[in-house]
C-alpha cells in the first residue's frame, strides 16, 4: 500500500534535514560570494549628455552626404525636425569612421532619450578612468562629425560631461549572492526530499497506520535507547 505525502508530511521531511539545508544554503552563498569577487572582472559605465538642434534653414538645404566607409546617404530634406536629426545622429556618431577610431575597441552606445534633442552617450569599459575619457571624446568629436554631414544646419552642444564611475555597474554582486543562496537552498531541499523518499524504514508508529491502515495497541521499549540502560 503506497504512502501519500501531506503537506504536513513534506514540512517535517525538510526539518528533520534541516541542518543540511542551512549548511548547503549557506555553502552556496560563500561559493557564489567568492565567484563574482576573485573570477569576474567588473566593469564600469558612465553618461555624458549631448544636445542636437537644427535650424531654420536646416529643411531648406537639398545637400546629400555619404557616411563614410558604409556609403549611406542622408537626405537632409528628409529631417525636419529636430527629434529626427538627433536619431539619425545616433546612427552617424558611431558608423562614422574619425568617431570609430575615438571609440575604439570599448563598449559604446548613442542613444536619443525618449524622442528628443538629447542624446546620451553611454561607455562601459574595464577601468572607470578610460569609461569616462572616451565618452567625453566622443560627446568632443561629435560637433565635428555633425559638421561634415551637415555643414552649418545645425550644432551639437555638451550639455553634461561624463565623470569616473566610483563603484562598478557590474557584476550585481547582491544578485548573484542570491542566486548563490537559492541554487544551495533548492539543492538541499531536492537532496532532503529524495533521502526520505528512499528511506523505507518504519520511524513510528503512525507510519505502521498509514502504511497498513491497522491501529498500533502497545509498544516495545528499546530500553537500551530508552532508558540508557544496557542488558547484561
Amino acid at each position: 500500500m503506497s504512502r501519500q505525502l501531506t503537506i504536513n508530511d513534506i514540512l517535517k521531511m525538510f526539518l528533520a534535514h534541516i541542518k543540511l539545508i542551512v549548511i548547503m544554503a549557506l555553502v552556496g552563498t560563500v561559493l557564489a560570494y567568492m565567484y563574482v569577487s576573485f573570477f569576474v572582472s567588473p566593469t564600469y559605465t558612465t553618461t555624458a549628455l549631448i544636445l542636437v538642434q537644427n535650424d531654420a534653414g536646416f529643411s531648406n538645404s537639398n545637400t546629400s552626404t555619404s557616411s563614410g566607409d558604409d556609403n549611406e546617404k542622408v537626405n537632409t530634406n528628409d529631417i525636419t525636425q529636430s527629434v529626427m536629426l538627433a536619431n539619425t545622429c545616433t546612427v552617424l556618431f558611431t558608423k562614422d569612421p574619425d568617431m570609430k577610431s575615438v571609440i575604439g575597441g570599448n563598449a559604446v552606445s548613442i542613444t536619443a532619450i525618449e524622442d528628443s534633442y538629447f542624446l546620451e552617450i553611454r561607455v562601459t569599459s574595464s577601468d572607470p578612468i578610460t569609461a569616462a575619457n572616451v565618452a567625453n571624446q566622443v560627446a568632443a568629436e561629435a560637433p565635428k562629425v555633425f559638421k561634415k554631414y551637415f555643414g552649418e544646419a545645425g550644432r551639437v552642444d555638451t550639455v553634461d560631461e561624463a565623470s569616473i564611475p566610483s563603484s562598478p555597474s557590474s557584476p550585481n554582486v547582491k544578485k548573484f549572492v542570491m542566486m548563490g543562496f537559492l541554487g544551495g537552498l533548492i539543492l538541499a531541499l531536492g537532496i532532503s526530499f529524495l533521502i526520505e523518499i528512499v528511506d523505507t524504514t518504519v520511524k513510528s508508529d503512525d507510519d505502521l497506520y498509514e502504511i497498513y491502515d491497522i491501529p498500533v495497541f502497545a509498544e516495545i521499549i528499546d530500553f537500551e535507547v530508552e532508558g540508557g540502560a544496557k542488558k547484561k
